[in-house]
């Protein structure tokens, strides 16, 4: 059976004639035979927010058999300050083409929680020493003297930051547009208004009041209000989470209010204080913020963004960091 001393043309044979040819060979002839390979191409912190931390895993695979090779993906587990987190049993799975190779990029992510949970005196760590093991089983294809599978395995160390958050929304004040603004806002929206009083039905709004009958709804025009805010962030464990500036999308009592960048970032005693000056239209108005205005309180719902550097054995690029937080504050004097 000429060929058969040459494992390597079997990439030319069709996968039923390989069938039959290795049906047909001598024994000892799977032993002959080359196997898949994997390597683990790419191992990094993806991102970071306030609740976890996303791991990035690419995992590539060449399958020298002319049958596609599928399999479910990679077994993690994760063990933080040397006790175990969490396993994942199958992840990043996929299909290696007959004959040929593929890269899978995928992630998984570590929630702070369940660290918190196993790891004594959480809140005194700066970074934990956290090891994964990374365990991967191909099948390879039934037949005699193959074995049902090939193993590959990986142990990876990475540290991560400790962070137990909290954030809240101080200074809340809501300032109201110059009568030329008003004017201005009502000459656009067609509406034959005395600008003084419009102004005066604003400001009663913005006080938490009922504007006189009569007058002009604030919600009928569009004219910017002015809105200042800071947003504290601290980690009531011991790692540094600093960054020069921050998206932000603000909603109030369930209500988009805000959104915008402010580099106006002040790090104290291990807080940061971001600092928020913007405008938001008084078409916006609505019921709940409204309520707001009027009981002087209310429920926010922070959306942020920034890039946060780590240290280089973690990742020698910003991080980037992505958080959506809530809870309630208070309107300043």
């Amino acid at each position: 059976m000429t060929g058969l001393g040459r494992p390597a043309t079997l990439r030319f044979v069709r996968p039923l004639a390989f069938l039959v040819l290795f049906a047909a060979a001598p024994s000892g002839f799977a032993a002959t035979l080359p196997k898949p390979t994997a390597e683990l191409k790419r191992f990094e912190v993806a991102a970071i927010s306030l609740r976890d931390i996303t791991f990035l895993f690419e995992i590539a695979v060449k399958n020298p058999y002319p049958l596609a090779l599928p399999f479910d993906g990679m077994g993690i587990t994760f063990s933080v300050e040397g006790t175990k987190v969490f396993t994942v049993a199958s992840q990043g799975g996929f299909t290696v083409p007959a004959s040929g190779s593929k890269s899978n990029t995928f992630t998984v992510a570590l929630v702070y929680a369940d660290v918190i949970k196993v790891v004594k005196d959480y809140a005194t760590k700066d970074y934990l020493a956290t090891a994964i093991d990374v365990s991967l089983s191909i099948p390879l294809p039934k037949l005699p003297g193959l074995p049902k599978s090939i193993p590959f395995s990986w142990s990876l160390k990475k540290k991560i930051p400790a962070i137990k958050p909290r954030i809240a929304v101080l200074d809340f004040r809501v300032v109201p547009p110059t009568q030329e603004q008003i004017g201005a806002a009502l000459v656009a929206a067609g509406k034959k208004v005395d600008a003084a009083k419009a102004l005066g039905a604003l400001k009663n709004v913005l006080e938490g009041k009922k504007p006189p009958a009569g007058v002009i709804d604030p919600s009928e025009i569009d004219v910017p209000v002015s809105v200042s805010f800071t947003i504290e962030l601290a980690n009531e464990a011991k790692a540094d989470l600093s960054f020069a500036k921050l998206g932000y999308d603000l909603a109030v009592n369930g209500d988009p209010l805000v959104a915008g960048e402010s580099s106006q970032v002040v790090r104290r005693d291990g807080r940061s204080l971001i600092t928020v000056v913007s405008t938001f239209s008084s078409r916006s108005l609505s019921q709940n913020v409204r309520r707001l205005l009027q009981e002087r309180k209310g429920t926010f719902s922070l959306r942020g963004t920034a890039s946060i550097k780590l240290p280089d054995e973690i990742r020698k690029e910003p991080v980037p960091l992505e958080f959506e937080e809530g809870g309630s504050f208070s309107l300043g004097s």
